[in-house]
């Protein structure tokens, strides 16, 4: 049975050299894709994600700075995301947050950015993208220092337990989960999983990042999220049609999504 998906979080120009985004696109929706959003990461990156969803009708984008390319955050690239966010087609602004695994940038320089993201992210109205790594406390501290959007946003690949999620749901905030809930030792995140409410949970892929057993190793692509759909139905004990359609409204609705899809 094919479900329908939206991947919310995936990178196709970051895919390896030679992989035409037209062939993973007819693969994914083959698979059962209804659309993609094309995350940004830094400046280059959010163009060629604008790029893509000016060109293929079913991928959206969003654009921002990496929290591991924090350094590079000023005015002319904050000029630049102003801009570009007032596209038809951008529907997010990230990925932004904070990532204490890195010892460079600073930890200081990273929560600079990630403020200035949430400022703008107020300013036009739209949704974060978060990536947030051994960082909850501090993330979730900026975020109650600054005014959100109408429509918050989402913790990306999210990995924090039940208390971090509990935090983010409180903050109005969805938890994405991606192809990791799928690996075998993941049991505390399919716990953390099985306990969000419906309505407040997307899939990912994160693509060319963290495939999905039984692809794990490879380099993922859209067309795997129905395996972690899968899962994710499984350890909640759902029938995993409904649940896609569930998590396909919920991805429409934070990002403001017209994607045509009757469910």
């Amino acid at each position: 049975m094919t479900l329908p998906f939206i991947d919310s979080h995936a990178h196709l120009n970051l895919m390896p050299p030679g992989t035409p985004p037209e062939t993973v696109l007819e693969k994914a929706r083959e698979a059962g894709m209804v659309a993609l959003v094309n995350v940004g990461t830094d400046r280059e990156r959010s163009r060629e994600s604008v790029l893509l969803a000016t060109t293929f009708p079913d991928i959206y984008a969003t654009v921002g700075l990496h929290p591991g390319d924090a350094h590079l955050w000023g005015g002319e690239m904050e000029r630049e995301f102003l801009e570009l966010a007032g596209t038809t087609r951008v529907v997010a602004i990230g990925e932004t947050g904070l990532d204490f695994s890195y010892s460079d940038p600073p930890n200081t320089v990273q929560e600079a950015s990630f403020a200035a993201h949430i400022s703008l992210a107020h300013t036009v109205g739209l949704p974060l993208v978060i990536h947030c790594r051994e960082a909850f406390d501090r993330v979730f501290s900026l975020l109650k220092e600054h005014p959100l959007p109408s429509r918050p946003g989402v913790f990306h690949c999210f990995t924090g337990g039940w208390e971090e999620a509990k935090q983010a749901l409180d903050l109005g905030f969805l938890l994405s989960f991606s192809g990791i809930v799928t690996f075998k030792n993941a049991e505390g995140l399919r716990d953390v999983a099985s306990r969000v409410p419906a309505d407040r949970m997307m899939v990912e892929t994160d693509c060319p990042y963290l495939a999905p057993v039984p692809y794990r190793g490879k380099t993922n692509e859209p067309s795997y999220l129905p395996e972690t759909l899968r899962v994710l139905a499984s350890c909640r004990k759902e029938d995993p049609a409904s649940l896609a359609e569930t998590l396909l409204d919920n991805t429409r609705r934070l990002f403001a999504m017209n994607t045509g899809h009757p469910g």
